[in-house]
C-alpha cells in the first residue's frame, strides 16, 4: 500500500517567521532615552573647569515621515539646527545629561514613477559634496571605481544602477560582528578588499560605489529594530544610506536589511552626514589643570505602539517546475512577482522549505520591479536522498516578502518517480536568466498548452501556443521553438500569433517541456505539462497450488494480479475457472498489485486431472482492451470407490435439470434391464 507523508507542520511556522509588526505597520511610536556622563579630573589640587559644553548631534529630529511628538532635556539644552547644546558653569565631580523623545514614524515610500536617466547630467550645488570622496568613504579608490563601473556599465536607468550596486553589496559582503569591524569603522576600500563588515561598513562601501559613478549618496545613522539572534537587544544603533534622485530628493536604501528605495517604520533617523566617521558628541571645556573623562552614549528605545497596516504593492505566485521527482533529484521553485503599483519597487524574497530539501545557492533573492512590471525569480532545490522508500513525500514550499506577502506551492517525491538531474533544472534556470537579462521580455505574453493532459505511448498530440506583443516595439524574426523544431514569425505591436507543434517523442512519465520565444530583444519560456502513460500491463504472478490433492482435505490456490506498468489498468475483470465453473471479480482501477487466496474443497474436484485457468481482461483510459491469463492443473489421486462415485456426480455440475433427469431415467431403465436379465438367466438354469 502506498503511504504518503505530508510535511504540513511547516506552514504553521510561516506566519510567526514573517508577520512582523515593524514591516507591516503604518505607524510606529517609540520612546527614546539618550544619556551620558563625564567626570571632572583634576591634575592638581587647584585645578578646575570653568565652563563645559556638550554638543549632541546624535538624537532624533523631524524628517520626512518622522515626527517628534514631544521631547525633554536635562539639564535644559539649546536646540539649534541639528545640535543639542548642554552647558555647565564650574562643574565639579561628575556631569551628566539626558535627552528623551517620543517619536512617530510613518511607513511610506517615495514613488518614483518615471525613468531617471543615468549618468546624471546636472546636479544642484547643495548635493555635490555627496559625490566626493571622504575620510572613510574613499570613493576615488581604483578598485571601488572599477567595481562600480562594471555594475553600471550599459545601464541607463538610475534606479536600476542604484539597485544593482545595493544588491551586489548585500550579496558579496559578509556581515561580520568581529571586533575588527564592530569597534572601528573601516574604510570602504578595506571592506571591498576583505569582503566583510557590519552595517556601517556595508553602507560606506555602497555609498562609495555610488559616488564613484557620480551618484550623490550620504550616510544615515540612527536606531532600528531587529529580531536577529546575533544581537542581545532588539533596538540598537544602525547605519543606512540615502541616495539623491533628481526631482524626487533623498531616498533611503538599507543594504544590510535588504530594503532598497524604502525603509520600514522601525528605522528612526538621527542624522545624515557626508561620512560615517563623523562624531555624534562633541565635548568642549575651559579650565586649568583639569580634564573631562568622557563616556559612550547610553541609548534606550522602547516601543509604545504600532498602528495600521501598510500593504506592499506586490503580488506573488509560486510554482514548482516538476510536480513530482525521484529521491536525490533536483527541482526548481519559481515565483512570478508583479508590481501592482505605478512606481518603482524593490523587495527581497525568501524561500522557506522543509529540512529534507536543500537550497542550491541563497535562500534570499532581491528584485527590482518597474511600474506594473512582472518578473520571475527562482531557486534550485535538491531533495536529499536519505528518505524512506516506503513513503511518498509531499514537500511544501513558500515564497514570501519581508512584509508577509506569501505564496505557497508543493511538489511530491518518491522512490518510484523519475530522477531529475541538475543539468535539466539548470537549463530551466538559464532560460529564466535570459528572460531577466532582456528587459523587453516583460512585454511579451506566451501561453502554451497540450491538447490533452494525458496521452498513451501509441497516441499523437499537439502543443498549441499563443504569443502577444503588449509593448511598443515591433518584433522581427521571433523564433518560437518546441524541442528541436522552430517557427519564425514577426509579431507587431499589440499583435498576437498562434503556433502549433506535434508531440513526437512520447516519453513515459510526467513531462514539463519548454516552448521558447526569443530574438535579439526578447526571451520568453512557457512550460507545457502533460503526462505520457505507458500501455497498461498485468501479469499473473506468485501462483501457488498443490500438484496433487486428496478428496478428504481442503487446499488453497494463491495468485497475484501484478501491475507491471506505470499507468493503471482500468476496468479489470478477473476470473478463476475451475472445471468450467467461473469465479469472478471486478476492479475499477488497479493502482497496485492485488493478491487473491482461494480455499478449495477436495470433494469439489473430479477424479484425475482438474484444469484451472486464471484470466484478466482490462483496458486503458481510451478503452483499448488487453488480456493476461495463466492455466494450470491439479491431480486428485487420493479417493476411495464410494468417493469416486460421489466425484462422478460432480461431473453433472453445469448440466440442465432436464438433462440430469433424462440421464437418471436412462440409467434406471438400464439398471432394471440388467437385473431382469440376470434374474431370467438364473431361472432358466
Amino acid at each position: 500500500m502506498k503511504r504518503i507523508m505530508l510535511l504540513f507542520l511547516f506552514f504553521i511556522l510561516i506566519p510567526s517567521a514573517f508577520a512582523q509588526w515593524h514591516h507591516n505597520s503604518e505607524y510606529v511610536t517609540t520612546s527614546i532615552d539618550i544619556s551620558a556622563y563625564a567626570d571632572v579630573k583634576k591634575t592638581s589640587p587647584s585645578g578646575y573647569i570653568d565652563t563645559a559644553t556638550i554638543n549632541l548631534t546624535f538624537f532624533p529630529k523631524e524628517f520626512e515621515n518622522q515626527e517628534i511628538i514631544n521631547f525633554s532635556a536635562s539639564p535644559e539644552a539649546d536646540i539649534s539646527g541639528n545640535t543639542a547644546v548642554f552647558r555647565w558653569k564650574r562643574p565639579d565631580g561628575r556631569i551628566d545629561f539626558r535627552y528623551s523623545a517620543e517619536v512617530r514614524t510613518k511607513n511610506a515610500i517615495t514613488q518614483v514613477r518615471e525613468k531617471i536617466r543615468f549618468p546624471i547630467e546636472k546636479l544642484p550645488n547643495e548635493v555635490l559634496d555627496y559625490t566626493k570622496p571622504s575620510k572613510t568613504i574613499d570613493s576615488n579608490d581604483e578598485a571601488i571605481v572599477r567595481a562600480a563601473s562594471e555594475l553600471a556599465e550599459g545601464e541607463d536607468d538610475l534606479y536600476a544602477v542604484v539597485f544593482k550596486i545595493a544588491e551586489w553589496t548585500k550579496n558579496n559582503i559578509k556581515y561580520d560582528l568581529s571586533t575588527l569591524t564592530a569597534e572601528v569603522s573601516q574604510k570602504a576600500s578595506w571592506v571591498l578588499q576583505n569582503r566583510q563588515g557590519v552595517c556601517d561598513e556595508l553602507t560606506s562601501l555602497f555609498v562609495a560605489m555610488l559616488r564613484a559613478v557620480g551618484i550623490p549618496a550620504r550616510f544615515v545613522s540612527g536606531i532600528s529594530y531587529t529580531n536577529s539572534p546575533l544581537f542581545p537587544e532588539n533596538w540598537g544603533p544602525h547605519g543606512w544610506a540615502e541616495v539623491y534622485f533628481p526631482d524626487y530628493g533623498w531616498i533611503p536604501f538599507d543594504v544590510t536589511y535588504g530594503e532598497y528605495g524604502w525603509i520600514d517604520p522601525a528605522h528612526i533617523k538621527f542624522k545624515d552626514s557626508v561620512d560615517s566617521d563623523e562624531a555624534s558628541t562633541y565635548y568642549q571645556w575651559l579650565g586649568r589643570n583639569a580634564d573631562l573623562n568622557t563616556n559612550k552614549l547610553d541609548i534606550k528605545t522602547n516601543l509604545i505602539s504600532h498602528e495600521g497596516y501598510a500593504k506592499a504593492p506586490v503580488k506573488l505566485e509560486a510554482s514548482a517546475l516538476k510536480k513530482s521527482v525521484g529521491f536525490d533529484s533536483y527541482n526548481l521553485i519559481e515565483a512570478a512577482v508583479e508590481n501592482t503599483g505605478d512606481y518603482y519597487y524593490a523587495t527581497e524574497l525568501y524561500l522557506i522549505k522543509p529540512k529534507e530539501v536543500k537550497i542550491i545557492d541563497s535562500e534570499f533573492k532581491s528584485i527590482l520591479l518597474l511600474p506594473k512590471e512582472r518578473k520571475k525569480v527562482f531557486w534550485i532545490l535538491k531533495v536529499e536522498g536519505q528518505l524512506d522508500s516506503r513513503y511518498s513525500y509531499t514537500f511544501p514550499a513558500a515564497v514570501s516578502t519581508v512584509s508577509n506577502i506569501t505564496s505557497e506551492t508543493s511538489f511530491a517525491s518518491s522512490a518510484k518517480e523519475q530522477h531529475v538531474s541538475f543539468e535539466e533544472v539548470q537549463q530551466a534556470a538559464n532560460l529564466l536568466k535570459e528572460e531577466l537579462r532582456k528587459a523587453y521580455s516583460g512585454n511579451v505574453l506566451l501561453e502554451c498548452s497540450a491538447d490533452k493532459e494525458e496521452y498513451y505511448e501509441y497516441e499523437s498530440g499537439d502543443i498549441n501556443c499563443a504569443a502577444k506583443n503588449t509593448g511598443n516595439i515591433f518584433l522581427y524574426d521571433v523564433n518560437v521553438c518546441f524541442e528541436s523544431r522552430c517557427i519564425t514569425e514577426n509579431i507587431g505591436i499589440s499583435q498576437s500569433k498562434n503556433f502549433s507543434f506535434e508531440i513526437s517523442a512520447l516519453k513515459a512519465g510526467a513531462n514539463e517541456i519548454p516552448v521558447t520565444l526569443n530574438n535579439k530583444v526578447v526571451s520568453k519560456a512557457n512550460y507545457v505539462r502533460y503526462s505520457i502513460n505507458d500501455e497498461p500491463k498485468i501479469e499473473i504472478e506468485e501462483l501457488k497450488f498443490p500438484e496433487n490433492a486428496s478428496y478428504s482435505k481442503n487446499f488453497t490456490v494463491a495468485f497475484t494480479i501484478a501491475k507491471k506498468s506505470k499507468s493503471n489498468p482500468k476496468n479489470v475483470f478477473v476470473s478463476f475457472a475451475q472445471n468450467d465453473i467461473d469465479k469472478k471479480w471486478h476492479i475499477e482501477e488497479l493502482s497496485d498489485s492485488k493478491k487473491f487466496v482461494l480455499n478449495i474443497e477436495g470433494s469439489q474436484l473430479r477424479y484425475g486431472k482438474n484444469s484451472y485457468r486464471i484470466n484478466a481482461d482490462y483496458g486503458d483510459g481510451l478503452k483499448k482492451q488487453y488480456n493476461a491469463n495463466r492455466a494450470f492443473s491439479i491431480q486428485l489421486t487420493d479417493a476411495g470407490l464410494l468417493q469416486r462415485l460421489v466425484l462422478s456426480l460432480n461431473k453433472l455440475e453445469g448440466l440442465s435439470s432436464e438433462s440430469i433427469i433424462v440421464m437418471l431415467l436412462t440409467g434406471t431403465i438400464a439398471f432394471i434391464a440388467v437385473v431382469m436379465w440376470l434374474f431370467k438367466g438364473r431361472k432358466g438354469v
